[in-house]
Order: structure tokens, then sequence, then C-alpha cells
């Protein structure tokens, strides 16, 4: 959300003043000084009320939480080996803009294999990748993200149980701390697994957010979205995903082994 575009009343004005005041505060309080500045920005104080209809006590506890929960995954010091896997298997990438200049994110499920990582690890790589997601939107002057869930290909093999409780709390993540920053969210190529999927987490999901979720049965219903000419590439192919995996596994084993010598010393 470009803050330059809304014109704010009088009661708006008052209201941004009295939570900049707070949590400029309550900054100084919790945070290290170098990121003081970016938990006090006015844009992302804009969005709060925004998102909480302007009602000031509404957004004053939505910012402590945003702070609290970050700090919780360390998401100011993600580190890149930490997340190492994820971004080997290019779960998630950049891949051009909506119509509307909005960077995009892919989500690709059939790169995600159960037991390649923990769900902390999974959510601090989403993070790190939404951060760099709003970066780029404040570049292009939007301020927000759009994102397509590609399920194209997902098989059994994709399954893993803690991707519930992962998804349930992502999206619990996002729609509370990332406060007007997703434009869209497509699913595409939805099948009975997304229906489960969504069974779970629905109840979690604001009217706010729901209304910004569009299925696509076919790639070229994003097309309205996107443009005719949009392609989802990232140039790699399935024959690469498959070697890194097999790689992973390896590595796993090897690690396995490791361990059970160690406990048989």
């Amino acid at each position: 959300m470009d803050q330059n575009i809304i014109q704010l009343t009088g009661d708006q004005k008052a209201k941004l003043h009295q939570l900049k005041q707070s949590v400029y505060i309550e900054a100084q309080k919790l945070l290290r000084d170098d990121l003081i500045q970016k938990y006090t920005d006015q844009a992302q104080l804009i969005r709060l009320l925004v998102a909480k209809d302007w009602k000031l006590d509404e957004a004053w506890e939505q910012w402590n939480r945003w702070v609290e929960w970050r700090k919780q995954y360390k998401a100011d010091d993600i580190k890149i080996q930490e997340i190492k896997k994820e971004l080997d298997m290019n779960k998630t990438f950049w891949n051009g803009q909506d119509k509307l200049g909005n960077p995009c994110l892919v989500i690709k499920a059939r790169r995600h294999f159960p037991g390649q990582s923990d769900p902390d690890t999974l959510i601090r790589y989403m993070l790190y990748m939404i951060d760099i997601g709003i970066e780029r939107a404040e570049q292009a002057g939007t301020g927000k993200i759009t994102i397509i869930w590609d399920r194209e290909g997902v098989t059994s093999k994709n399954f893993d149980s803690s991707m519930f409780k992962i998804i349930k709390r992502m999206v619990t993540l996002v729609q509370d701390n990332y406060a007007e920053r997703l434009h869209q969210a497509y699913i595409l190529y939805p099948n009975f697994l997304y229906k489960t999927v969504m069974t779970v987490v629905k109840p979690f999901l604001s009217e706010r957010t729901k209304q910004k979720i569009i299925l696509c049965n076919e790639f070229k219903d994003l097309y309205p979205y996107f443009g005719n000419d949009f392609i989802i590439s990232d140039g790699i192919g399935d024959e690469q995903i498959q070697q890194l995996q097999d790689s992973l596994q390896d590595e796993q084993q090897i690690q396995s082994f490791i361990q059970q010598q160690l406990l048989q010393e």
C-alpha cells in the first residue's frame, strides 16, 4: 500500500500520531537500535490501522504481536545457511509481476518432500522470501505482493502431514503480521488435497483474506490478472530437482548412519 495515495482524515491522522508515539516508546524497550526505524515505519503503521478498520487499540495490540513473533522466529537474523536446502530446491521463487505491477511469488508444491526440514525452518524460509518480496514491492511502488500456489504435478510423494500445521501457522502469521501486503493469492490446479487443507485452514482466515483467494483450474485462468504471455519458470527442470532431492536423501542417510555409530560407541 502506497501511503502517499491515502488521504487521511483528521481523526485518522490523530490515531496515526498516537500509534506512532506508542510504538516508538515500546520499540526502544524491545528492539535493537538498528531495527527501530523498520518497526516504527509510518507506512507499516497505516497498514495496521487500515487492516484493523482504524481501531487504535486493535492496531496497537497487533503491532505488539508482530514484534513478538518476528523475535520468536528471529526473522531479522535469518542466515542463508540455515535455509540452504529450501533455497537449493527453489521451493519458491519470484516470477515477474501481475498487471498492477505487484511482484509475484510462486510456491511450487511439488518441490516439497516430507522430512527434509523442520516446521520452524520452513516458516523462517518463507519469512525470508516474503521480506525479499516486500523490498521488491516497495521498489515497484505498489507495496503489495501476489502469490501463486502452483500445485501442478503434486503427488502423494509430496504429502506431508506436518504441512497442515505449517500452513495454518503461516496463514495466521501472514494475514496478521503482513497487514495489507497481500494483494491476491491464486491457487493453481486445486484438487482434493487443497480442499482438505482448506477445511483445516479456513476457520483461521479473516473475511478480508478469504476475498483475496482466487482458484484457477487451468493456467489460462491466470491471464486476466497477469496477461496472456505470462509464464511460470525459474529455469530449473524436474530432472534437476530430482537430482537435488536424491542428494539430500543421501546426505540424510549419511547423517543418520553417523548418529547410529556414535550411539553404539
